[in-house]
């Protein structure tokens, strides 16, 4: 099970990163995370947090995609 604070950062992290350019999120690896958050959280746990917020709808700006 994810980490909700990592989840949380992760989503706060998307955001910041969408404010600061021209962005899409699938531009955001669990390789980038992982680095720009020197290591803090295992790259197997970032992944897994991408991968939950993607399935949730989860982009930018904390607006989600819609389900149909």
């Amino acid at each position: 099970m994810t980490d909700t604070t990592m989840m949380d950062r992760l989503k706060e992290f998307m955001e910041c990163e969408g404010r600061s350019c021209s962005f899409d999120s699938e531009l955001i690896t669990p390789e980038y995370v992982y680095r720009m958050w020197g290591g803090e959280f295992s790259m197997e746990d970032i992944e897994d947090g991408l991968a939950e917020i993607r399935k949730q709808g989860y982009t930018t700006f904390g607006i989600t995609e819609a389900r149909i």
